[in-house]
């Protein structure tokens, strides 16, 4: 008895797996070229805008908050609570608000 030979089912559904997943693999990789050439063309535009922000930021005088710690304020304390001598040289002043 002479044997068939036939064709191998497994294989041909091996094969179609593999070149699916080929085809699936190529299309995604276009779309992720197409993603990053085009995020790296707003990513470019961004920063071309940001630059000159970032320029003028750093000529900019840093702003100060709070009082000027190199300016001597002259503060009324008469008839307030206070430790230590009358006349002393240096008076510290604290303030606080209890809310």
């Amino acid at each position: 008895m002479e044997k068939r030979r036939g064709v191998d089912t497994r294989g041909v559904v091996a094969l179609a797996g593999v070149v699916a997943l080929v085809v699936i693999s190529l299309t995604n990789w276009r779309t992720v070229q197409r993603i990053d050439r085009v995020l790296g063309e707003r990513l470019s535009k961004l920063t071309a805008r940001l630059d000159p922000v970032a320029t003028r930021m750093e000529r900019a005088p840093a702003f100060q908050r709070g009082p000027d710690p190199n300016r001597v304020y002259t503060i009324k304390a008469d008839g307030s609570p206070f430790r230590g001598k009358a006349g002393a040289p240096v008076t510290i002043a604290e303030f606080s608000d209890f809310q």
